[in-house]
């Protein structure tokens, strides 16, 4: 029968286990970069909750300005046009002209008091 050469077979086995040590150390390490990607300080999930909370005030924003310009438009039109001043004297105020009469009607969703 033939001799092993044990000292062979274990150099093998240290190469292979190196090899396999390096494999999965690398593994570990990349999976720890994606999880840090994912979930990590500056990842992915905080990007995209930035991102829509982005959209939401840029939406707000917009909305705001339009708002801004709507109010502007109605302070310009009561400090100048008398029937904007009129109608608004008439409705809040209830004012009415010489010889108008007004009447109030009550409200049909209204509750009866007892």
């Amino acid at each position: 029968m033939r001799k092993r050469n044990y000292l062979r077979s274990t150099g093998r086995s240290r190469e292979t286990r190196r090899i396999r040590l390096f494999i999965i150390g690398g593994a570990l390490l990349g999976l720890y970069f994606l999880i840090t990607l994912i979930f990590g300080e500056m990842g992915l999930v905080k990007y995209y909750r930035m991102k829509a909370q982005f959209n939401a005030l840029v939406l707000e924003t917009e909305t705001l300005k339009r708002e801004n310009v709507q109010l502007l438009k109605d302070v310009r039109a009561l400090r100048t046009d008398p029937a904007v001043i009129e109608r608004i004297a008439r409705d809040k105020l209830g004012l009415a002209r010489p010889g108008e009469i007004v009447y109030y009607y009550q409200e049909t969703n209204a509750k009866p008091e007892f």
